[in-house]
């Protein structure tokens, strides 16, 4: 962890009334990025905050070896304290509003905070509830998903429990973290299955919104391919909108409107997701609820100074764990050409690199 190699833990303090840079966001990007701009720049303590509310960090990747492998959850979180690089002001609290115009947050305890760069680092949230029905299923009546620390272990022990039937995989209509995920649990489950000997036993669908099962249609050939040699039925332009677990009955919409049921002894659902609701409100995001962002600079549309990396910006590329490893040297360098008064140096591009490894079963 980042806080045990440089000595020392990092623990919450109370804000100060303002920041040279305010990052909003304990994960993956905000984290890469604070640890960065600290070695570049040398500044010592307190000029630099992360507002995160979270006591816990999760390296969420991991959770679909959790549900399709049968990891270990736990390995999966760190305390926030031992991630945060020493020399940031943890401000463990949530943003509340944001007033760009005038370069404020306002948190959830009512204190005010400014700053005179600010970053955008907050992910994505998991939208379960835009899905009747789901909440009140998750976690039993075969029902669960590898996109929750609390769930993810249920998918394992819903796998280890089938031995036939019908087993539903979805994706839905929204972008999501990591793209490849929702069918690389059908995978990991299906490989499991053979290896336990049901395989001809259980009949496997998969279900996307999507034309394609892939984004990327070089990869999606691919992707058809596999499915195709693994007997798992991919079901284009078809999107969840309801689940009875008591009956183990799933509702799809097809892209014509057509509405129909399935019935389910296993369901993994990909939730709707979106930028934190306390973003969207916040005058920095697009029509699409991300923080609006040029592709190459990371800066923002209107903002000079303000960036986003991650998940919740308007990037066009998959939202990825790898991608931020491309993204956040660019913020890095563009912000410290802010911080010196030097704009028209604010002119490192991010190229579009992001990667999206899937996980096939059998070790491939």
């Amino acid at each position: 962890c980042i806080s045990c190699i440089f000595g020392g833990v990092v623990s919450p303090t109370r804000p100060q009334q303002k920041y040279r840079v305010a990052i909003v966001g304990g994960g993956a990007a905000g984290v890469s990025v604070a640890s960065q701009l600290l070695r570049k720049l040398g500044f010592p303590e307190g000029h630099i905050a992360i507002i995160e509310p979270r006591d816990t960090h999760f390296y969420q990747p991991k959770w679909t070896m959790v549900g399709g492998l049968g990891l270990d959850v736990e390995s999966t979180g760190r305390p926030m304290g031992q991630v945060l690089p020493p020399g940031v002001h943890w401000v463990q609290e949530a943003c509340q509003t944001f007033d760009p115009e005038r370069n404020t947050i306002t948190l959830s305890g009512g204190e005010q905070l400014e700053y005179e760069v600010l970053i955008v680092a907050a992910g994505l949230q998991q939208n379960f509830d835009k899905i009747k029905g789901l909440r009140e299923t998750l976690g039993k009546n075969g029902v669960a998903s590898i996109y929750s620390y609390e769930f993810s272990p249920v998918v394992w022990q819903n796998i280890l429990k089938t031995s036939r039937g019908t087993a539903l995989f979805t994706n839905p209509a929204t972008a999501v973290n990591c793209g490849g995920a929702p069918q690389k649990i059908a995978y990991l489950a299906e490989s499991a299955w053979r290896s336990a000997g049901v395989r001809n036993q259980i009949d496997i669908k998969y279900f996307t919104p999507s034309p394609g099962v892939f984004a990327c249609p070089y990869y999606c050939k691919a992707l058809d391919k596999i499915m195709a040699e693994k007997g798992i039925q991919a079901n284009v332009k078809t999107n969840l909108v309801e689940v009875d677990g008591e009956n183990q009955l799933a509702t799809f919409e097809r892209g014509d409107g057509e509405i129909f049921t399935q019935k389910f002894d296993f369901l993994h659902v990909t939730p709707p997701m979106s930028a934190p609701n306390f973003l969207q409100d916040s005058g920095l995001t697009n029509a699409s609820g991300f923080v609006d962002v040029d592709k190459e600079t990371c800066q923002h549309s209107r903002y000079p100074n303000v960036f986003a990396l991650g998940d919740c910006s308007s990037l066009p590329t998959s939202k990825t764990y790898s991608g931020i490893s491309g993204q956040a040297p660019v913020v890095v360098h563009n912000v410290q050409s802010m911080l010196r008064s030097k704009p028209s140096e604010a002119n490192a591009v991010y190229d579009g690199y992001t990667a999206c490894p899937i996980l096939t079963g059998d070790s491939k």
